[in-house]
């Protein structure tokens, strides 16, 4: 029996790694080729984000949807939809590097091909998520969380080596036709993870809110047309502009509507709503974009790029089973975790702000990204941890960690060009572009860090407030 538990544990957790694995490696893989996709797509470098940003809009698209569209009864359908959608994204990419057809066709199949693979990959995430909840055990529950949490920065270890040793090899477009197998290798697995647990699921089903996620899915949709026009327009275009104030009209209408469209059973405790504020906040500055962009920009040679992001993904990989381990011994280390993750996200960021005072090959590129990605790997553990144990079995409430990850990693990216494109237009220098987004960087740390300290503060004046109270005398009377 035990022989038994521990496979079907070993499957799950590749099940796990997988789901929330796969994206990843497809992301990264984009990330780290930047130099070839500029030159396939006649871009520079910089506008390569859209790639990412469309990547990333299809995801936040799908995380929005798979509440409503997976449950056990369904897992199985849409994990084959998804596989088999996402493997044709990718054997498109490979294929049309291939063929190489004419500027305009190569631009569209790209980008289609990176916005709709985005979208079948997330599924994939959720789908991990919910096979965690088969489990009886809080202790296997918890060791697959972190090993959900962890699958991001495996992949981010993984890819850069691929792209290394396996990409400049056979070429960027055969790359992409191998990576289009792992999806599937995705969807050899579903079986024997959700294989008759759809039959045990209660047919007990909540309508769905298709209004408000309309709505919704409107917003994401206007908002990646409104990042990609200012990639390839510029923020000042008037193509641009309409659709930022389209995008601002319809955010009002939906915080307008907040409390109205909040779904039944959906709360969540106060403490994890900060919790994730704070995790969207430091995902801002920690995309990682453009300080890869600034070392291709800066003939950094491409071992550089790859072993600085190799470095950066190990170190966050072992700060996140590091994590995890202290916080199953010891719960109450979460608050002085995440003040230490703060710490070093400050750290890193700041020792981006002398990147264009360096050379091309120095220690700096190198030890700001190890302390960035394990700061964000403690912090990713903890908030993760925390949020999904006080969802109860709610897939709303479990997906929030995915949804906030994926949506904060676009805002920064978008906030960053942003920045960037206005310095640009100010007639700065473009190593001052730079370097004014890695300042922007640093800001965004400090605001999440004093939030932090804030709400800490809070909390010992509460305590000392009711501490004080209960030593109060009371007055009896007679």
């Amino acid at each position: 029996m035990k022989r038994f538990v521990a496979i079907q544990t070993l499957i799950l957790g590749l099940f796990v790694l997988l789901g929330n694995g796969i994206r990843s490696i497809g992301t990264m893989s984009l990330s780290v080729s930047q130099g070839e996709f500029a030159s396939f797509l006649d871009i520079s470098v910089e506008k390569t984000d859209v790639l990412v940003e469309v990547l990333l809009g299809g995801a936040v698209v799908a995380l929005a949807l798979a509440p409503f569209m997976i449950s056990f009864r369904t897992a199985r359908r849409v994990a084959v939809i998804a596989a088999f959608l996402a493997a044709a994204c990718y054997a498109a990419v490979g294929i049309t590097m291939h063929v190489d057809p004419a500027l305009d066709l190569r631009e569209i199949i790209v980008i289609a091909s990176f916005a709709l693979g985005g979208f079948a990959v997330a599924f994939f995430a959720p789908l991990a998520q919910l096979s965690i909840t088969m489990l009886d055990s809080n202790k296997q529950r918890a060791i697959l969380t972190t090993v959900w949490t962890a699958a991001q920065p495996i992949a981010f270890l993984i890819a850069p080596q691929m792209v290394r040793y396996v990409a400049f090899d056979i070429g960027t477009g055969n790359y992409f036709l191998m990576l289009a197998a792992m999806p599937l290798l995705f969807l050899l697995i579903v079986p024997l993870v959700f294989d008759g647990k759809e039959r045990n699921e209660e047919a007990v089903r909540n309508a769905v809110p298709w209004r408000p996620l309309t709505i919704f899915i409107l917003a994401v949709v206007i908002f990646e047309a409104w990042t990609t026009s200012n990639s390839l327009a510029g923020i000042g275009s008037l193509f641009s502009l309409i659709l930022m104030a389209s995008f601002l009209a319809i955010s009002a209408y939906i915080l307008s509507q907040r409390q109205r469209w909040a779904p039944q059973g959906a709360a969540l405790p106060s403490t994890a709503i900060f919790l994730l504020v704070v995790l969207f906040i430091l995902e801002i500055p920690t995309t990682g974009l453009y300080e890869g962009a600034y070392l291709v920009r800066h003939l950094c040679s491409a071992e550089v790029i790859t072993d600085r992001a190799t470095f950066g993904a190990a170190s966050q990989v072992a700060a996140v089973f590091l994590t995890g381990a202290l916080l199953a011994r010891w719960p109450a280390l979460q608050s002085p975790l995440i003040a230490l993750s703060i710490l070093l996200l400050l750290i890193g960021a700041v020792a981006t702000v002398f990147y264009p005072l360096q050379g091309t090959d120095v220690p700096l590129f190198y030890t700001s990204k190890i302390f960035s990605a394990a700061g964000m790997g403690m912090v990713t553990t903890v908030i993760v941890s925390s949020v999904v144990s006080s969802g109860s079995g709610n897939r709303l409430v479990m997906l929030a960690p995915a949804f906030v990850i994926m949506f904060g990693t676009e805002v920064g990216i978008e906030i960053m060009e942003m920045i960037f494109q206005t310095v640009k237009l100010l007639g700065m220098a473009e190593a001052i572009a730079y370097q004014t987004v890695f300042f922007a960087q640093v800001a965004a740390v400090l605001v999440a860090l004093g939030l932090f300290l804030g709400q800490a503060l809070l909390g010992v004046a509460r305590r000392a407030e009711a501490a004080a109270e209960a030593a109060r005398p009371k007055i009896v009377v007679a």
